[in-house]
């Protein structure tokens, strides 16, 4: 039988290749002195030891070693290097992990990827050329990873670091879109961050400092600098002063917040406008979460999207009374009254205070097109019923008609996950919205407006069709 796959343009088979594994379509070299080396003209390596023995480990390490400067591709668009080493006495990393990125950086490397999971090993180095690379546009670190600057040395530390070295992550790359970093601060020295991408337009941080950690944070030195494009940002955090944080990223369009300190240093300063805030998301993990929600309601003017969850790896640091909000609004926010259009409020406990937050919300948002309000799970018939009142409190919270009630009792009901369909659960949902909206626009209409008695019972009829038909939608779901 004629072997017509080879017969195909190298242009061709190159392109089936690049939707294979980097291990799969190296071992297509075997088939034919056509494709011995076909899979060298590959844009996208990727490889992975974490599921290999020692054995396999060093013969991955030398072939990668011996390839690579010898890869035929001009340019290489993606380079991911995932190793686990759990052996202390594997000699690769002091050196060969710099040769092969300092090797993707000759090849105008687009995205570059290196995972280190080891809990004995030494830095891994990176050539500072990386950082000045004009062609980069995507880059993760994770792991024990040494950036060689002549002044600012380390970069990102996923495990224990236990010399006493100070470290500082500078990155200065003026292509850079993406930047993702994650940061354990856990030894006895100071360290420090310095960013300047004017091309990055979404920068991802997980920066956290283990319990045992003695650094003292008032010496910590963060910059941020010269991101003109920077629209989005996730920032997950247990450093105490987010201030270095904020003023950097407050131009962003999207904002995901997760602040683990439970101090009063976990609010950033007054005065600081998130502009241009159009999406945000906030765990409520931390003690003074709701007072960051509400000075971000107060300085986000143009927010259309709010989110309110719960991480699950987050639960063990949520403390008891986590909302306390009250005394923080001496005027409805601007974003309330002309912009927000959903909210969406996942894993609420119950309590007092996250319904009249809820309320709150709820009866200012004139905008709101959509909202998701989620209960926990009840661990017991005790949490059952609290839960169950606060959905009755809920209920009664959104109308100043008695006609509303049963109504709302129904569709709040209805948003616990599980109960209905997903199509089912947006036409309650919607249904729900529209109705509250009517509901809120009347008894604002009633606190501000003083109409005649024939005009108020137009008003009253008007309002009995609008809740035929909603509770009709319901019960047709």
């Amino acid at each position: 039988m004629d072997d017509r796959i080879s017969q195909l343009p190298d242009d061709l088979l190159l392109k089936v290749l690049s939707f294979l594994p980097t291990k799969v379509a190296v071992s297509t070299s075997i088939l034919s002195k056509r494709w011995e080396f076909l899979w060298m003209w590959l844009p996208k390596l990727e490889y992975d030891d974490s599921e290999y023995s020692e054995e396999e480990r060093y013969k991955l390490h030398s072939f990668i070693d011996f390839s690579l400067p010898l890869h035929k591709a001009p340019v290489i668009e993606s380079l991911r290097l995932n190793f686990d080493v759990c052996n202390r006495f594997d000699p690769i990393y002091s050196d060969d992990i710099e040769k092969w990125v300092l090797t993707a950086v000759s090849r105008c490397v687009h995205e570059l990827s290196v995972t280190l999971a080891s809990m004995h090993y030494e830095l891994a180095g990176l050539p500072s050329s990386l950082f000045t690379c004009k062609s980069l546009v995507i880059l993760e670190l994770t792991g024990k990873i040494f950036v060689n600057f002549p002044r600012m040395d380390l970069v990102v530390e996923h495990n224990k670091d236990d010399n006493n070295t100070p470290f500082t992550l500078s990155v200065i790359v003026p292509s850079l879109q993406t930047l993702t970093l994650k940061i354990s601060r856990g030894s006895d020295h100071s360290e420090g961050l310095v960013i300047n991408t004017p091309s990055l337009k979404y920068f991802n941080i997980l920066y956290y400092v283990e319990e045992y950690a003695r650094d003292d944070d008032s010496n910590y030195s963060y910059y941020l600098e010269d991101t003109p494009k920077l629209e989005e940002a996730d920032i997950e955090s247990t450093y105490p002063d987010i201030n270095k944080f904020v003023r950097s990223i407050r131009a962003v369009k999207r904002l995901s917040l997760c602040i683990r300190v439970n101090t009063e240093e976990a609010l950033y300063h007054e005065g600081i406008v998130f502009d241009q805030l159009q999406h945000l998301k906030l765990c409520s993990c931390g003690s003074n979460w709701s007072k960051v929600l509400v000075r971000l309601l107060k300085d986000s003017p143009l927010l259309r999207d709010l989110e309110v969850y719960l991480n699950d790896d987050h639960t063990y640091s949520r403390v008891d009374a986590p909302v306390s909000w009250q005394n923080q609004l001496d005027c409805v926010p601007t974003c309330l009254l002309a912009s927000l259009e959903t909210f969406k409020w996942t894993v609420v406990y119950g309590s007092h205070e996250e319904i009249d937050l809820v309320k709150y919300i709820l009866r200012n948002a004139r905008c709101l097109k959509a909202a998701k309000i989620l209960f926990r799970p009840p661990f017991c018939q005790q949490e059952e019923d609290k839960l169950e009142m606060a959905k009755q409190d809920l209920s009664l919270s959104f109308r100043g008609v008695h006609l509303y009630n049963d109504l709302c009792s129904q569709a709040i009901e209805l948003t616990e996950e599980g109960c209905v369909s997903e199509v089912k659960y947006k036409i309650v949902l919607h249904t729900l919205v529209e109705t509250l909206k009517n509901c809120v626009d009347l008894n604002n209409a009633r606190n501000n407006i003083t109409e005649s008695n024939s005009q108020l019972i137009n008003g009253s009829q008007e309002e009995d069709d609008r809740y035929a038909w909603a509770k009709g939608r319901i019960r047709y779901c």
